[in-house]
């Protein structure tokens, strides 16, 4: 294929920063990994020259990128295109009734490095009788879900952006550079201590608190004691619904396509038995990207609410409508990020000792939920055939099943939408509550069932 420039070298200091910077310092401290994973199913293959094609394009492009270590106390690192070739793994031929289970082997064998530039991989099998699955997985430290959307359909065009050469970094101007980003980053770190310290007063005086920030585990009782030669690993989970018959449910019971998404994982997590001493808490994903000009690795956030009453199938809902959307736009009036983005620059400052400290006590919601709405049609395209089915995911690897039964969340979902068919993806992360395959897939079949809509589990 033909791969084109858009950006007019020599391109520009690309800093690790915002989630990136989180996700970079999280596998740093605990050897934690988070891939993304797209998986494409083909009833007509598209052929080895269309992947080998995909996979030239997105080796061209943005999401080929390692980092390059600052030479200045308190600057960020910095994004380089990564030094690493780019080879072609083996093709699998599997059954038909197979792709789900070959996905999610391929999730869990994967070791992605993107700090030494190994942050993506593309697999395919063969499927017997014809067809093609086709796996893409990419570090969520180097993209996000919608961005990863557009690199693909970048790639797929020749379309791509320059990177800071490898060595870029070691240069005496980039000295310079991180010198004055290290000064930067001490101003920022300066102005957001001044901030924190207004807002916790104003929210003292008030008599409230940032619920985004004060969130405490949600289990009621302490879980079983941890260490055990049979802590169950992760689990995984692909089903897909009909678009039509799921809006149907939703406007019946006065709800939004995502409102039932929450109140299915709510319903789920209440139907594991899961003790709650309160609320449940329940976090949903929201995309911060502004637009096609808007480049940044990642560009997500996300909201909490919190729903009292166990979430009954064909329940109203309003509730969580509602709640819902006065999230929403607290986060977009107030600036959703402004907390976390005022504790960066103080974190930069921290000794790495005192982080991991700081990070291991903020637990997580008892479910999050990520809707990805209407896939692009370029993102469901490989050469000149289109998937039958299509499902993304992101998961987290390298968490001790100690920390899996207190930390939160203990099962995240993800959805998708073409054509009629909405995929929808689980983790089940807690090893008490979902930690056996089985019962997890009994578990969403039955809350499904529960809300009239059909399924077929991948």
């Amino acid at each position: 294929m033909t791969v084109t420039a858009t950006d007019s070298p020599p391109a520009q200091v690309l800093r690790v920063t915002g989630p990136d910077e989180s996700y970079l310092l999280v596998a740093e401290l605990f050897g934690m990994g988070a891939p993304i994973q797209i998986t494409w199913v083909f009833d007509d293959d598209p052929g080895d020259e269309a992947i080998d094609s995909l996979r030239t394009g997105l080796a061209a492009g943005p999401l080929h990128r390692a980092v390059s270590r600052r030479r200045v106390p308190f600057a960020r690192h910095r994004w380089v295109r990564s030094p690493r070739t780019v080879h072609a793994g083996r093709v699998q031929v599997i059954d038909a009734d197979g792709v789900g289970e070959w996905a999610d082997a391929v999730l869990r064998a994967s070791r992605l490095d993107p700090v030494r530039g190994s942050g993506w991989q593309l697999d395919s099998a063969r499927i017997a009788g014809g067809g093609r699955a086709v796996s893409l997985l990419a570090s969520h430290m180097i993209t996000d879900g919608h961005g990863l959307y557009r690199l693909v359909a970048d790639a797929a065009a020749g379309r791509t952006a320059s990177l800071p050469a490898p060595g870029s970094g070691r240069s005496w101007g980039a000295v310079r550079a991180d010198a004055a980003d290290a000064a930067a980053s001490v101003r920022a770190a300066a102005r957001s201590v001044r901030i924190l310290v207004r807002e916790a007063l104003t929210a003292r005086a008030a008599g409230t608190g940032d619920s985004r920030t004060a969130v405490r585990s949600s289990r009621a009782t302490p879980p079983r004691a941890a260490g055990s030669v049979s802590d169950p690993d992760t689990t995984l989970a692909t089903v897909d619904v009909s678009a039509s018959e799921w809006a149907a449910r939703a406007a019946e019971h006065g709800g939004t396509q995502n409102s039932l998404f929450t109140a299915l994982l709510a319903g789920i997590v209440h139907r594991s038995g899961r003790p709650l001493d309160g609320p449940m808490k329940v976090c949903i994903a929201v995309s911060t990207r502004d637009g096609d000009d808007d480049h940044r690795a990642n560009a997500s956030g996300g909201v909490w609410i919190r729903i009292a009453d166990p979430v009954e199938p064909g329940a109203d809902l309003t509730t969580i409508r509602s709640s819902s959307k006065r999230a929403f736009v607290d986060y977009a009036e107030s600036g959703g990020d402004q907390t976390a983005d005022n504790l960066q620059p103080i974190v930069r400052m921290l000794p790495k000792r005192l982080i991991g400290r700081l990070m291991r006590g903020i637990p997580g919601p008892d479910t999050t939920v990520s809707n990805l709405g209407s896939t692009p049609e370029s993102a469901l395209r490989i050469g000149d055939r289109t998937a039958s089915r299509f499902a993304i995911r992101a998961v987290m690897q390298g968490m001790p099943a100690e920390e899996r039964r207190v930390r939160g969340p203990a099962i995240a979902a993800w959805a998708v939408t073409y054509g009629d068919t909405i995929t929808l993806t689980f983790f089940g992360i807690d090893p008490d509550d979902f930690g056996d395959p089985g019962r997890l897939r009994t578990l969403i079949a039955d809350e499904l069932t529960a809300w009239r809509i059909g399924h077929r589990f991948w």
